[in-house]
């Protein structure tokens, strides 16, 4: 991973300078041509920059611990201000740390910003006049120690010079580089840093983006750095491209999230997928495909906020034309790889829970066949949902649940079948079969349309363990008429004995016969199906051929289907998981089958209980 990282810097030269990562300034010394100084206050994410920083901060500050960032700074190294708010220009962290950093600075870029900066500190820390005694008074007051301080030399940001970044890499590259050595990376010899200056941050999290924390892993008496050697460049752009794509909502996908609260939390249980193409391919028109952000497409869409539009089928299909379409050889996907790492940051620690380096051209072939698998018509048989990988993990938690987890391992099946082909894990079939069979009741409008995406993405899942490489994949996106499995024929039945009991009670009834009968059907059809056959002959049948609501129709499904199941041998004693599997489809296919037939309101959805009794 580390390699790749570093091999794809050159595909995204916005990454920060060496040494430099995205942070938040809330105060800003301005420093004026005459000298005169004024105190700024910034508001929460109103003044955002690339700030020279240290991640190898740790301890307690001292003579040997000194770890200052170069002109912008905690207010207790760039003012000297002390945890109990009084100013203390004397303090170890800011004059031997904060004014000697800057003090290096000034002697190659002599008579200029540093020297303004060193004068502005001398009026704040031993000024005699009003102005300045006005502006210490301010400062304790309402500066606090930890608060970002930036000094600006009208009218720009001294650490923004290109002299600033090349003193600030030396600094920190002599500082933290000792002995020389071969890097993991490069391969080239060289000086090897004994310490890692920059973290990557994200979820609240600041992390060193390699460690070693277990004596097991610190062979032959290495400490720190030293089993995984790195130069000071690749180290740096390592981690500075990984803190570029965590922060991209074209590279990031939250996978899954921890929604406990109190000591179950565990940072652990939120996993985060960052993926890249190595090159950006054109094609031979110089028309700019975006192959990378349909490879992405099973990780999810971005978060609502960007109002991204998921991928359609047609965009899909042309992503898996692409290898036989005339500009393929443009496109040179066989030599671009396609990598997914999926993270999980642990207090001070980045734990790699996959990664994932495939030729782009051979992830295209097998998205081919997840997607299949994956494909399945609506509950109201409109159109075709495809769930993504966070959608089908989400719709294993029980609905509004905090403390619900999601299985580290299914999360990295999920990922190895849709871009390494592996077989689908059957722990999904397992949890999203039992989490089909619990009724769900909505309460309101918004709930019953979550609970309506809940129940079409389980049907989903299920179908996408059973038919993962076959030709059923494609077959069973819609209601296989010509199936004669037994427990697929089952599941039919149940929803036309469903469907016959709402017409004979005009879609006014308080319990659906599923709510109470679907568990003992699905996984015993014989000891629940032939007693409401029987119900359904005597009770609810003359009442829809009493009401007109489409008698002759439902009549046909249901003598087909017995039929079926007769010659398919009979009501099965016993289902298995797998075929329980096939139950669950049957039923949510013959339901979207009778939702598709009724007539639509303007909004396109099927029409309530008052418009299904014209259903002939």
């Amino acid at each position: 991973m580390l390699r790749a990282l570093v091999a794809s810097a050159g595909r995204f030269p916005n990454i920060a300078p060496h040494g430099y990562e995205t942070g938040e300034i809330r105060w800003v010394l301005e420093i004026q041509p005459g000298g005169d100084c004024s105190l700024v206050r910034y508001g929460k994410g109103e003044l955002k920059k690339e700030l020279p920083t240290r991640g190898d901060r740790s301890g307690t500050v001292s003579e040997d611990n000194l770890k200052p960032a170069l002109l912008v700074d905690r207010a207790s190294y760039a003012l000297g201000l002390r945890e109990d708010g009084k100013l203390d220009p004397t303090c170890l962290e800011h004059r031997r740390g904060f004014r000697a950093l800057i003090e290096g600075l000034e002697k190659e870029w002599p008579d200029s910003d540093p020297s303004a900066v060193l004068e502005a500190l001398e009026h704040i820390g031993g000024g005699s006049g009003m102005a300045a005694q006005r502006l210490r008074a301010r400062i304790e007051e309402e500066v606090r120690p930890g608060d970002m301080v930036a000094f600006r030399v009208a009218p720009a940001f001294p650490f923004e010079s290109a002299l600033a970044k090349s003193f600030w890499r030396r600094t920190l590259e002599s500082e933290c580089c000792r002995g020389d050595g071969y890097c993991c990376c490069c391969g080239a010899r060289g000086p090897i840093l004994r310490i890692l200056p920059f973290q990557v941050s994200f979820a609240g999290y600041s992390c060193p983006i390699s460690s070693f924390n277990e004596p097991a892993f610190r062979s032959f008496g290495r400490e720190q750095t030293a089993n995984s050697p790195l130069c000071f460049d690749c180290a740096s752009r390592g981690t500075r491209v990984l803190q570029h794509l965590l922060g991209s909502e074209r590279h990031c996908r939250v996978l899954t999230r921890d929604e406990s609260l109190g000591e179950g939390k565990s940072p652990l249980r939120n996993q985060w997928a960052v993926f890249w193409l190595k090159e950006q391919p054109v094609a031979e028109n110089g028309e700019l495909i975006d192959v990378e952000a349909l490879l992405r497409e099973p990780l999810g869409s971005i978060a609502p906020v960007s109002q991204e539009p998921p991928a359609d089928p047609d965009q899909m299909r042309r992503l898996y034309g692409i290898p036989f379409s005339p500009s393929a050889p443009a496109l040179n996907l066989d030599q671009n790889r396609f990598y997914v790492a999926v993270l999980s940051p642990n207090k001070s620690r980045l734990v790699l829970r996959e990664w994932i380096d495939e030729s782009a051209a051979l992830v295209v072939g097998r998205l081919a066949a997840y997607d299949a698998a994956r494909t399945i018509e609506t509950d109201d048989g409109s159109g075709v949902w495809r769930p993504d990988i966070p959608g089908m993990l989400a719709a294993l938690k029980p609905p509004k649940s905090r403390g619900a987890v999601v299985d580290a391992n299914l999360v990295r099946s999920l990922l190895r079948t849709a871009y390494r082909a592996a077989g689908p894990p059957f722990e999904l079939l397992e949890q999203a079969a039992l989490r089909f069979r619990v009724p769900d009741r909505a309460r309101n409008r918004a709930e019953e349309e979550e609970l309506r995406k809940r129940r079409q993405t389980l049907a989903a899942a299920i179908k996408f363990v059973i038919t993962y490489g076959t030709q059923e994949a494609i077959r069973m996106q819609t209601v296989d008429l010509a199936s004669v499995s037994g427990p697929y024929l089952c599941g039919r039945l149940l929803a036309i004995l469903e469907e016959a009991q709402l017409r004979a009670s005009r879609w006014r009834v308080q319990a659906r016969l599923v709510d109470r009968y679907y568990g003992g059907a699905s996984s015993s059809p014989s000891s629940v199906l032939g007693l409401l056959l029987s119900r359904c002959t005597s009770d609810h049948m003359p009442k829809v051929r009493k009401l007109g609501a489409g008698y002759r129709d439902l009549e046909r499904d249901l003598e087909r289907v017995v039929t079926a199941i007769d010659e398919a041998g009979g009501f099965p004693r016993a289902l298995a998981l797998r075929e329980q599997g096939r139950f669950a489809l049957g039923f949510y296919h013959q339901r979207a089958r009778f939702a598709a037939a009724r007539p639509r309101t303007d909004a396109g959805t099927p029409a309530g209980a008052d418009r299904e009794e014209r259903v002939k």
